[in-house]
C-alpha cells in the first residue's frame, strides 16, 4: 500500500474512533477513583445525568454502564453534536451549509446504462487502479447466523464446488484487477488496499480467518482489519440518551461514507 493512503485512511479511521476496544470487553468491578475521575469528564463536558441512576444500580449493572461510558470521550460527543446541529457557514462562500442531493452522475448505475458509459467507466476504472488511487472497503461485521452459523459471513462456506468463503472470493477479485490494471497500464507494481469493517463479536474471528489462509495471497499490510465504532445517541439539546438505568442507548457508526 502506498505510504500517502496508508497514512491518510488509518489517521481518519483514528479520529472516527474506530480503532478503539470493543463494547464486549469483559466487565471489571471499577474502583472508587476509577468512577470519581470518570465523572469528572462528564461532569466538565456536562453531561452527568448519565450517573443519575448510577449509585442505586447492582454491581453488574454499575460496572456494565462504567464500562460502557468509558468507551466515550463526551466532550468529542458534545463537538460533533454541535457540528451536526449548528452546522456553521462556509466561510469561503459565505453561505449557509446545506443538505443536497447527490448529483445524478455520482449514484449511476450499471443497470440500465448506456454501453459507451460502461466502456468509460471501465477504463476509468482501471486506470485509477493502477494509479494505486483506488481502496475496497467492506462492511463484514455480520454473524452467519441466519446461515447457522456464528461464524462471520465472510467464512461461511457458501456451497460453491470450490469450497471458497466469500472472503477468498473478494480477495481472488482483488487480485485479479490489480493484474489487469498493471498489465493495461504497464505500472510496476498495483495495490488495491483492503479495510475489511467487522463489528465487536466478529473483529477476532475474521482477524484470525485472514491469518490462517495467509491473507488469500494478499500482502498483509494491504488488509486492514478494522472495528465499526459506536456512539451515543444524542437528544436534539445535545445530552446523551439512556436507554436504561444502566445502558446509553447507542448506534452502531458507519463510517462507508467517510470513503467516498
Amino acid at each position: 500500500m502506498t505510504a500517502a493512503m496508508r497514512d491518510t485512511v488509518n489517521g481518519m479511521l483514528a479520529k472516527l474512533n474506530l480503532t478503539s476496544k470493543s463494547a464486549t470487553t469483559a466487565i471489571t468491578e471499577p474502583t472508587a477513583d476509577e468512577v470519581k475521575q470518570l465523572k469528572t469528564r462528564y461532569e466538565e463536558a456536562k453531561q452527568d445525568h448519565v450517573f443519575h441512576f448510577y449509585d442505586a444500580l447492582d454491581l453488574p449493572e454499575r460496572a456494565s454502564l462504567f464500562a460502557q461510558l468509558s468507551l466515550f470521550d463526551p466532550l468529542h460527543i458534545n463537538e460533533i453534536t454541535k457540528k451536526a446541529l449548528q452546522p456553521q457557514a462556509s466561510t469561503e462562500l459565505d453561505v449557509p451549509v446545506t443538505l443536497e442531493p447527490l448529483p445524478q452522475s455520482a449514484t449511476a448505475s450499471v443497470i440500465g446504462s448506456e454501453q459507451d458509459d460502461l466502456d468509460a467507466w471501465y477504463q476509468d476504472g482501471l486506470e485509477l487502479i493502477s494509479q494505486n488511487k483506488v481502496g475496497v472497503v467492506l462492511m463484514a461485521g455480520g454473524q452467519g447466523t441466519r446461515l447457522g452459523s456464528s461464524a462471520p459471513k465472510g467464512c461461511y462456506d457458501i456451497g460453491l464446488p470450490s469450497k471458497k468463503s466469500l472472503f477468498q472470493l473478494q480477495a481472488e477479485r482483488i487480485i485479479k484487477v490489480q493484474e489487469l490494471a498493471a498489465r493495461t497500464y504497464n505500472a510496476e507494481e498495483v495495490i488495491v488496499p483492503w479495510y475489511v469493517m467487522t463489528s465487536g463479536p466478529t473483529r477476532d474471528t475474521t482477524q484470525k480467518f485472514f491469518e490462517e489462509h495467509s491473507y488469500f495471497g494478499l500482502k498483509k499490510e494491504n488488509v486492514v482489519v478494522f472495528e465499526q465504532g459506536i456512539l451515543p445517541c444524542v437528544s436534539n439539546d445535545g445530552k446523551i440518551l439512556l436507554e436504561s438505568k444502566s445502558s446509553v442507548r447507542v448506534y452502531i457508526y458507519c463510517p462507508s461514507h467517510a470513503f467516498c
